[in-house]
């Protein structure tokens, strides 16, 4: 019979942690394996904790992982398997916390019934910086570099004077890189083609080898430049229209609710954290004609649909259901501003 001795290594930020040991046999056989563990990225919502258990062989179907909670009594406790790659490292990410509040975490080794527990250790999220008229969801976002930021949405809308007065308020429809409102949405009216869906003059991103453009060359642009985004234009500073990606984000990370708020009908879009935003059915605009009012939501993203450039991705939902797609530019839709 083998015990296990169990070794924790704490960080700057962690309480001391004592040896810990599993009792699976003969107290005469022992082998000693040592677990280290951290806890780095601490942010407001969330916490990614890194490090190796070294089991030895007669323990390799062993379970390691982490409980944490708000209590040490760990009465609520959440239980994390941490999976461990070949060279017995494991990283486990933990988001939907709560900004400014201590959590207290210990590592757990299961080998069949019997369990052991690591010593009780804490950390504490950092304070939420959320701009006025937003709300912090609690979303991780990660750029393509690996290197994650705090995103914050609008409690409302977007209108031609900046934020709606109320969240249930429909605001204005935008055509995807134009910057006011108008009574015609149509490539006519259009601002970046010359009348006609296959005679666009900027966001041109590939060769056009397919007609797509009119005179000059292809720009290679996927994403609005700060000048052309209705958000950034009107609000100023950092805001600015939400990506494809930031869009995929929160519909991945939140749960959305089909709801009414003061009579408007809408989704309640709640995050890991428990906040919520609402967006309204405000539907959009089609012509001379705004349809879908009350029953259907359309919001614009800064991010084009490169393999049909004269569309830009969208985030739609009816009562039915939430989705993404890829809408004609010259569509009146609502924009729902972000900000870092």
């Amino acid at each position: 019979m083998k015990k296990y001795l169990f070794g924790f290594a704490a960080s700057v930020l962690l309480l001391a942690c004592a040896p810990e040991s599993l009792h699976t046999g003969s107290p005469d056989d022992t082998e000693e394996v040592t677990i280290t563990c951290d806890a780095s990225d601490i942010t407001g919502f969330s916490v990614v904790f890194t490090g190796s258990a070294n089991l030895p062989s007669g323990a390799g179907e062993a379970e390691v992982g982490i409980m944490y909670d708000k209590s040490q009594s760990f009465e609520k406790g959440k239980k994390l398997v941490a999976t461990r790659s070949d060279d017995n490292k494991f990283k486990v990410r933990v988001t939907g916390l709560s900004p400014s509040t201590t959590y207290y975490y210990k590592y757990y080794v299961q080998s069949g019934t019997d369990i052991e527990y690591g010593a009780v250790k804490s950390f504490t999220t950092k304070e939420s910086h959320a701009p006025a008229g937003t709300v912090d969801l609690g979303v991780v976002m990660t750029r393509e570099d690996g290197s994650e930021y705090d995103l914050y949405w609008a409690k409302s809308n977007l209108s031609a004077d900046g934020f709606c007065a109320k969240p249930e308020d429909y605001g204005d429809y935008y055509a995807w890189g134009e910057l006011e409102p108008k009574k015609d949405y149509s490539w006519q009216t259009y601002k970046w083609c010359n009348g006609k869906y296959n005679e666009l003059t900027k966001y041109c991103p590939a060769d056009d080898t397919l007609n797509w453009y009119g005179p000059g060359s292809p720009d290679g642009k996927t994403e609005l430049d700060p000048e052309d985004d209705a958000a950034h234009v009107i609000l100023g500073g950092k805001w600015r229209m939400p990506t494809e990606a930031e869009w995929a984000e929160l519909r991945k990370q939140c749960t959305w609710t089909t709801d009414t708020l003061n009579g408007v009908g809408g989704r309640l879009v709640t995050g890991p954290n428990g906040n919520s935003i609402f967006l309204p059915a405000a539907g959009s605009g089609r012509n001379t004609d705004i349809v879908d009012e009350g029953s259907e939501g359309y919001y614009w993203s800064s991010s084009l649909y490169p393999g049909y450039p004269p569309s830009a991705w969208f985030v739609y939902f009816s009562s039915g259901s939430v989705n993404s797609s890829n809408h004609s530019r010259y569509f009146g839709q609502s924009v729902r501003p972000v900000t870092e």
